[in-house]
Order: C-alpha cells, then structure tokens, then sequence
C-alpha cells in the first residue's frame, strides 16, 4: 500500500466560501465562527470528497470542528436505520467522548441528524435504547462500543466514515487492539480519518492495514512551540512544593494543574481548599458523573482550579485557562505537549509553569528542551520568591474554602447524587495529616523492650497473646489484629518467654490489647478446661488461625507464621518451663 501522500497547508479561509450546506453555516454564524482554521481548511475538501485523511495538527487546532463538519454535511437528510448508524468516531476517554458529542449536537440538529454518546460509566440500557431507535453519529470509547455490538445492540455494516480521534493516545492506552477489532467489523473502503497532536509509528499498522491511499495533512510540526504560549520552570526545595502550588492556584484567572497519580490530585485539590483556594480534583477513578459535574463547573466558571490527572489533558477544549502548572513534570515530550495545548489556545495566551524537584530538575531540562521552547528557569527556595509575583502568584486568603465538588452545575446528570462524594476527600486528608504525625512520634520515641515473637517486626494490632492454661496453647497476636504499624502479639505465660526484639514500629497497640484481652476473657469462659480457641493472627500480614491447643496437646503457632509469631513455652504453674507432652504450651 504507498504511503499517506502529503498536501500544502492551507490559508484559512471563509466557511461561507466553501462546499458547507446552508444550515451548517448558519450555525457557525450563530457560534461566532466566520472564518476556518488551517487544518479546518486543509482537510475539509478531502473529507467532504470522503477521502481516507491523516492529520496532524497542534493541540487546539480545530480538528474536531473539522470532522464534525465533515460528517454532518456528508448525513445531511439521510435516512438512519435501528442500530445501524452512520458514522462512527472513537476517542480514548470518556471525558473526550462527551466533549465530542457536545460539539457534534447542534450541527446534526441542524442537518436533521441525531448523535447519541456511548461510553464506559454511564447506564448502557439506555445507552443500547437511543441506539436501538436510529441515530447518524455515535460517539464512542472503544470498550463501550464493543459491548453494545457483542449485545446485538448495534451493528456496524453501514458505517459510511469512521473517526478515530487522539489517535496516539489511543495507542498509549492500550486500546489499539479494540480499535482494530472494530474497523475490521467495518465495511472496507469506507472513509476512515485518523486525528491527533502527533502520528507516529505506533498508529502506523492501522494506516496501513484499514486506509486505503489516505491523504496526510500536517499543518505544524510537534512541539509545544507556540507563539502565544510562555514556558517556566521553577527549581524547588521540597519544603516550598505546598505553598509554591496554593499561591499559583490564588492567582487571577483560570488554573488547571497537573499531577501524576490521582492520590496527588485529590491531595493538591484538598490542600488547596484548606488555605482557601476553591479547587476540585478530576480523575479516572472518580464516578463518570461526578467528574463531568466538575469538569461542567469549571467551564462555567463556578471555581477557578481544576487539580486533573493526564485524563484531562488529551482533546478536552476549556475557554480562557490562563494557566497549565505541571505540578508533577511530565514524563515525557507527549505528555508535555498535551498537558500544556490546554492554555493558548486558538490563538488565545497562556502561561506553562513547570515545579521541578531537585532530582526532576535534568530530566525536566531534556522535555523542555526536546519541545522547543525557550523556558524562563527560576529558583525558588520559598512562597516570596520574586518570581511567583512575576507569574501573577498571591497569598491566599488561608480561611478554608467550600468544596466545589458538592455542588452541582449545569449540564450535569438530572439524577446525580452529590452527597455520595466528600469531593476532594476530607476523610483520606485528615489521615494523612495524622499518618504524618504518627510518623513523626515514631522518629522522636526511643525503642522500648524487646516486644513480639518471631515475626512480630511488622505485626498488626496484634496486642497480648492469651495466657495458656493447663494444656492451653500459648498464642501470639490473638483476636483479630489490626492495621499495620502495631505491636507484634507478646504471649504472657508463666514460664519463660521466647522472644527476640522486634523492630515494629511502637505505635498502635491499645485497640489490639483490649480485643485480644476480651478475647481472652470470653475463651475462658466459654471453655472450662483451658483450651486454646483458635482465633486469627495480627493484622497487616496475618497469619492464619492459630491450631487448637488442647489438654495434653502442643498448641500451635500461626499457620503461616503471621505477625503473633510463635507463643511462648508455656510452662507448670511454678513457672519453670515443662518438656512434658501433657503439661508444655506448643511452642
């Protein structure tokens, strides 16, 4: 198959000056846009033509309007049949996915089209229904497709043009495999068009197995070089991370903020409403409703700081953020790229600010320089640095601040329940600010006595191990344990104690002590005789349950040598330790 050939980019042009339908240029009147966009340009006389198209355009470009247009003239007052649509477009999130459709609904309107979202998240019943009674366009995530078509729900024989958008990103996701299952469902020769911020060798098997002789627009090459966009980077101390990232979130205008995991992000948002600062976080493990109430909100304008994970960074278009802060660096140019085409865009300005640890600080050097930017680089050692006064950085206000997240905005779903979410989690806050106390503790304490038997060293709230009576067995870490950083079970007996020092952390015990007491207390009352119930090991990494000891029987150790560790020797009441096979606690 030859190779996508390449055209000339073209000058933006007049949308009323090309081959649109009459209601289609209406509603780019009505929208404020007169004039295309150079992909626009470039690529509308080929997709119109239903050519196979490549294209490659920075991020922010117009490419969804592009296919968007595309398609609707292509469907214009065309009949649809029950689940067989018309046009296919797949995009890697579910985020992405409703941004899409949201684009594409007016203009079907117009056309006499329907578009309906299918995505992972949302009620597939009626997802499956609104496919069921005939629409034009669907909007998909790969995953949620496939499970409508393995339903019977939908069928793919009449697809006349396929979308795949964010194409890359797709592949980075793992979701080639699904995407190659679909266009092979998909009748050959029918138009396909590939889009993204960058087309590389990892999308080059679906060109070359599923496009028939595609043409390649390519209107800027991949970098994160765009004129209206300035790049920072500021050298941190650790210590100044927390205060640095509050007084960029105070500033005037709209934030987003990057981090890595989505743990960060509910953190930096929870942190950033403690000092006052209205911020919500948005991640994949967020319900999908909530996060498109939150995303919903800060496009309206309710808050000024979205805390996003990379879920937010590939496609979605949000008007007037002033600001991208990569408060985790990328790891690598893409991501780099991505994250910061969420600011400046079509034309608009922005500023890119990049927090680099120390031992961030080469490898945030080599993306910087890998995108082309010239970066303005800054140490900062603490909040009063000039250069956060420079970027527009103030002191919050420090009172806390409502959480954004418990409100719900327009465009959100009718039957969305708020109250089931804490939005930036206040719960897992508060726990991390007592594990760090706790951590703290444990470093001024100095190390008691010896504690715990053999595998006590990461013993849950194991607390004291049941005292063994005539015959009983002599248990470590009775009852059911607790978390981790507790006392490994300490046996008491009247014999000697076979212990060793542990290194378990001297924290966490009491709760322990009071279950294995009462434990102890309700097994001697339950059993006469002094035999050992069998009860579980400590917590964190148990052992399993303890043997029975019995009279004139070795009570046993934990299954699986769990935290309790072996039990003492028990020993005769005199208190000398016993080999007797009648009288000796198990070791």
């Amino acid at each position: 198959m030859p190779k996508a050939r390449r055209r000339p980019a073209h000058s933006a042009e007049r949308f009323e000056d090309m081959a649109l339908p009459d209601e289609l240029i209406g509603v780019l009147a009505d929208q404020g846009l007169e004039r295309a966009f150079e992909i626009q340009s470039a690529i509308l006389p080929d997709a119109l033509a239903g050519r196979d198209v490549l294209a490659r355009a920075e991020t922010g470009s117009g490419k969804t309007l592009a296919f968007t247009l595309a398609m609707t003239a292509r469907f214009r007052g065309r009949k649809v049949h029950r689940k067989r649509p018309l046009g296919i477009v797949l995009v890697p999130t579910r985020e992405l996915a409703v941004q899409v459709v949201d684009t594409i609904h007016p203009f079907a309107r117009a056309v006499g089209v329907k578009a309906q979202l299918v995505a992972g998240g949302m009620n597939i019943e009626k997802q499956a229904d609104a496919v069921a009674r005939g629409v034009g366009i669907i909007v998909a995530t790969p995953g949620r497709l496939i499970d409508l078509a393995e339903r019977g729900a939908l069928q793919l024989d009449l697809v006349e043009s396929t979308v795949i958008d964010e194409a890359d990103h797709m592949a980075d996701l793992g979701f080639l495999p699904d995407v190659r299952d679909i266009l092979a469902a998909i009748p050959m020769g029918t138009q396909k068009m590939l889009f993204s911020a960058t087309l590389d060798g990892q999308v080059e098997d679906i060109v070359d197995t599923f496009l028939v002789d595609p043409v390649s627009h390519e209107t800027t090459p991949v970098s994160a070089a765009v004129t209206t966009m300035d790049h920072h980077v500021l050298a941190i101390e650790p210590s100044a991370k927390r205060s640095v990232t509050a007084q960029l979130g105070a500033r005037e205008g709209r934030t987003l903020m990057f981090t890595r995991t989505q743990l960060g992000a509910e953190r930096v948002a929870q942190e950033l409403l403690e000092v006052g600062v209205r911020a919500a976080a948005l991640h994949g493990n967020k319900q999908q409703g909530l996060r498109i109430n939150v995303l919903a909100g800060f496009r309206e304008g309710a808050y000024p700081v979205l805390v996003a994970t990379d879920v937010a960074a590939r496609g979605l278009h949000i008007d007037d953020v002033t600001m991208v802060v990569h408060v985790d660096p990328s790891d690598d140019l893409k991501e780099y790229v991505h994250r910061s085409g969420r600011t400046a865009r079509a034309g608009a300005t922005g500023v890119v600010v990049t927090l680099a640890l120390p031992h961030q600080v080469n490898k945030t050097r080599g993306i910087v320089s890998d995108a082309g930017v010239e970066a303005a680089w800054a140490d900062v050692a603490s909040a009063d640095d000039p250069a956060l006064d420079r970027l527009g950085g103030q002191d919050p206000s420090g009172e806390p601040a409502e959480d954004p997240a418990l409100v719900k905005y327009k465009g959100a779903p009718r039957k969305l329940d708020i109250n089931r979410t804490s939005g930036a989690d206040a719960r897992r806050a508060e726990e991390r600010r007592a594990n760090e106390e706790r951590r703290a503790s444990w470093e001024e304490e100095p190390e008691g006595p010896a504690q715990g038997g053999r595998g006590g060293a990461r013993g849950g709230r194991g607390g004291r191990g049941a005292a063994p009576s005539r015959g009983g067995a002599a248990r470590g870490g009775a009852a059911r344990g607790g978390g981790r950083g507790g006392r490994g079970g300490r046996s008491e007996t009247a014999g000697a104690e076979r212990s060793r020092p542990s290194s378990s952390r001297p924290a966490g015990g009491r709760r322990g002590q009071r279950t294995a007491d009462s434990s102890e207390r309700d097994a001697a009352s339950r059993d006469p005789r002094g035999r050992g119930g069998s009860g579980k090991g400590g917590g964190g990494f148990t052992g399993g349950k303890g043997d029975q000891g019995s009279r004139g029987r070795s009570g046993g150790k934990g299954a699986k040598g769990g935290p309790g560790g072996k039990g003492a020797k028990g020993g005769p009441r005199s208190g000398t330790s016993s080999r007797s096979p009648r009288r000796g606690g198990g070791r």
